[in-house]
């Protein structure tokens, strides 16, 4: 009776294994849908939200005021320079028969400057001050592109934290099809207490990762929220549209690759604004030796000034006094100016060798961006290829395990092959993604289309 009730005990549960879902749960979208209120935002309009919202580019843009302002009093110093000084008096002790208002006297003065003759300095000062206004400019325009970049990255990065979150309900999902079904055996008698354990075990630590990637994913929305200042969920990546460029780069070769990361450093010495902002600081560096050596020059000014007065006791004087003057200042004290000159001199450069190095740095990036943009497409496809493997091998193993010809440890070992290919396709994905980004900013472009056009 007893090995007859056996029999049909195991039956039962062979079965029962046997009615679990055959389905893949590791197939890709497969994670929880969105909620129908859900505020969905497009990478465009994260962008946008995000420029509007940056207080680092507002200040930048004052920035570019603030340099025009001060280029203008540079050549309002080339006009010339009245001024106008008002003097009024009371004369004492009041004569006998005389009134106190008798003694009252006002006197106005109006002086004009003009310099005639200053080496040049006026001119050097102006160009000086322009190329600060060039510099502050290419200064905002590097904080355009970083807030464009780091909006990007945030962008992708929830999406990349959404899809890790989705990738963990799966495995859970995996795991506790593996408990139930060892569960399943060791009601029956198939499998020992340890193995029902060590497939609990696996599901709590499957549980504990999807938590971890639940608050990830939390951080990554609050890091785009602060950059858009706004409370919304990416838009989902076409990467069907990336295809034809993914595919160019995988069969890129060495003459190839170096094709692209020169025209991309072609862009970047035009285009980038950070590589703008040292050739300018050299510019400025020079310009600041010109104006030292123009110190030694001397300076002529002319200056007109007239003075009217009224008394009580002379009445209105319209001309009361006149002069004119002109002022030549020859400067004496070379030491002093030779040391500036050295001085400026060190300075400039200084400036060259900051230039030179972050040309050099910037193509070493540009370089090194390509190579990684490269990877992370071959690595695309094969993590995806891997995936499917992995896939096809996870379904196999379980459909074993459920006739008993394979172990728990071979289906856990199949699920860890899974998870890890999935992780590793969902990085290169987003690795791509952001490899692209990092390139248009070297590059000093704005759109993809303009790097992606550059692959031949």
């Amino acid at each position: 009776m007893k090995a007859g009730f056996s029999r049909l005990a195991v039956s039962g549960v062979l079965i029962l294994l046997l009615s679990f879902s055959a389905a893949p749960l590791f197939a890709e979208g497969s994670g929880t849908s969105s909620p129908a209120a859900e505020v969905i935002m497009t990478i465009e309009e994260a962008r946008e939200m995000a420029l509007a919202n940056s207080k680092t580019l507002q200040k930048a843009l004052l920035s570019v005021d603030s340099a025009l302002l001060a280029e203008k009093a540079q050549s309002y110093t080339q006009l010339p320079q009245p001024s106008l000084s008002v003097n009024g008096g009371l004369s004492y002790p009041v004569t006998s028969g005389s009134s106190l208002a008798s003694g009252l006297g006002v006197s106005a003065n109006v002086s004009v400057t003009q310099s005639i003759y200053e080496g040049g300095k006026n001119k050097i000062l102006a160009a000086i001050d322009s190329l600060a206004t060039q510099s502050a400019r290419a200064s905002a325009r590097a904080e355009y592109l970083s807030v464009l970049e780091s909006t990007d990255a945030a962008y992708y990065g929830v999406l990349e934290a959404q899809a890790a979150v989705d990738a963990a309900e799966q495995d859970l999902a995996a795991s506790k099809l593996h408990q139930d079904i060892a569960q399943a055996k060791f009601d029956a008698g198939i499998v020992i207490k340890s193995t029902v354990i060590e497939a609990q075990a696996e599901t709590a630590e499957k549980q504990t990762a999807l938590s971890q990637a639940r608050k990830t994913l939390l951080v990554e929305l609050a890091t785009l929220k602060s950059l858009t200042g706004k409370s919304a969920k990416p838009k989902e990546i076409a990467f069907a549209t990336y295809d034809a460029p993914m595919a160019k780069l995988s069969a890129l070769d060495d003459t190839a690759a170096d094709a692209f990361i020169g025209a991309l450093y072609d862009s970047a010495r035009t285009n980038n604004p950070t590589l703008s902002t040292y050739s300018l600081a050299l510019s400025q560096a020079q310009k600041q030796i010109e104006a030292a050596k123009a110190a030694y020059l001397p300076t002529v000014s002319a200056s007109l000034s007239h003075t009217a007065s009224y008394s009580a006791s002379d009445g209105l004087d319209l001309a009361s006094d006149g002069s004119l003057s002109v002022t030549v200042s020859v400067p004496l004290d070379y030491l002093t100016l030779k040391n500036t000159v050295q001085t400026k001199t060190i300075s400039a450069k200084q400036a060259q060798l900051d230039s030179e190095g972050a040309a050099d740095s910037l193509q070493l990036e540009i370089q090194s961006g390509v190579y990684g943009l490269i990877a992370a497409v071959r690595s695309v496809s094969s993590s995806q290829k891997a995936l499917e493997y992995a896939q096809s091998n996870y379904d196999v193993v379980l459909q074993l395990y459920k006739l008993s010809k394979a172990s728990s440890s071979d289906l856990s070992d199949a699920q860890l092959l899974v998870s890890s290919n999935r992780s590793s396709y969902i990085s290169a994905r987003y690795a791509f993604l952001t490899d692209i980004s990092t390139l248009k900013s070297l590059a000093g472009l704005e759109s993809e289309a303009a790097l992606l056009a550059m692959i031949q």
